[in-house]
């Protein structure tokens, strides 16, 4: 009798989710800077909330010599995930500039 092969069963795939958790205790910070810098095989990328100098008077301009900008947040991440991580920003971005030009142009503006 011929040995009949039978078929190899597959995982199963399924979908789990994701829950999104965000700490009581996180802080967000005000991004105005950021600085990438690359590593063997990953980047670096650091955010930056710009501290704005008191100025009272004109002349205080002046004595200005250098601004500080504070780190409030760093990430290192793959080449490979960042390039989703752009894609994803660029997304939000253009549905966040559609969104403002059409409250602009309902509002009069061009």
């Amino acid at each position: 009798m011929p040995k009949t092969r039978t078929a190899k069963k597959k995982p199963q795939e399924r979908i789990i989710p994701m829950v999104w958790n965000f700490p009581d205790d996180l802080l967000s910070g005000y991004a105005t800077n950021i600085l990438v810098q690359t590593g063997e095989q990953e980047l670096f990328i650091s955010f930056f909330e710009l501290q704005q100098p008191v100025v009272l008077a004109p002349e205080d301009v002046a004595k200005i010599e250098s601004v500080n900008a504070e780190c409030i947040a760093r990430i290192i991440v793959t080449p490979e995930r960042l390039s989703k991580f752009i894609e994803a920003l660029q997304k939000q971005l253009d549905t966040f500039n559609a969104k403002k030009a059409a409250t602009q142009k309902s509002n009069g503006f061009k």
